[in-house]
């Protein structure tokens, strides 16, 4: 097993589980500090065209398969944008205690998704048939994605309620083609699967042109890990 927050014993076999925090910040539109909601996708939702469920397992697909997961574990924005495409942008989070700030550019017209806290386990091609079961995988991420607390997110200084409560989902169950220079340390071209995936994620329907703050904090106890991430965004017009 390897973890991106902490190192932690083996489960017995070389099944990956990746805690994962992805908290951040998109800063103050006058739009929103005249006590307008914000401008976030229901949970229940299907942005798109998909539920989020769906777009959680596109979110590591898209982290997983950069070199070195590098979005992942960006601490400045310089990695915004490697393999964005489609009509949501994907923002990660921090694997490091403290505070985190990034910056980066992105396309008007482009939704934003974040987990605000997740988990992902990931079955190699070597573990036994019976750790790469839906139910097996799902024991791994579920127990310490629902045991999260303090999870809070604002949208240009706008909370979104009670995350908690309305926000948590399961992935289906999907794969990850990972390339070579890869965070498992497998052969590129190597199919890690099947995976799954709990977590707390907000989509941000597409902001103005212009300046915006995201802000996203949560913990997983059982990491013992507190992350607090600003993204300050910049949407750029055309």
């Amino acid at each position: 097993m390897s973890s991106l927050l902490r190192r932690r014993p083996r489960r017995t076999t070389a099944t990956a589980a990746i805690a994962l925090v992805a908290l951040a910040v998109l800063g103050a539109s006058p739009a929103l500090a005249r006590g307008e909601p914000p401008p976030v996708f229901a949970p229940q939702a299907h942005p798109f065209g998909l539920t989020y469920g769906r777009w959680a397992a596109q979110w590591w697909r898209w982290g997983l398969s950069q070199p070195g997961a590098a979005p992942l574990v960006d601490a400045s924005g310089a990695h915004c944008g490697d393999g964005q495409e489609g009509p949501v942008w994907f923002l990660a989070g921090s694997f490091a205690p403290g505070a985190v700030t990034r910056s980066c550019t992105v396309p008007a017209g482009k939704a934003l998704l974040f987990p605000v806290v997740n988990d992902g386990a990931f079955a190699f091609p070597t573990d036994p048939a019976d750790q790469r079961t839906e139910e097996f995988l799902r024991g791994q991420v579920d127990p310490p994605v629902r045991a999260a607390t303090g999870l809070a997110a604002t949208i240009d200084g706008v909370s979104v309620p009670d995350i908690k409560g309305r926000n948590f989902e399961d992935s289906v169950l999907f794969s990850v083609t990972v390339p070579g220079d890869n965070i498992f340390g497998l052969p590129g071209g190597t199919v890690v699967g099947p995976d799954a995936d709990a977590g707390y994620y907000v989509m941000v329907r597409p902001l103005p042109p212009g300046g915006h703050e995201i802000h996203f904090t949560g913990t997983l106890p059982d990491f013992g890990l507190t992350v607090d991430v600003t993204d300050r965004i910049t949407v750029r017009a055309g």
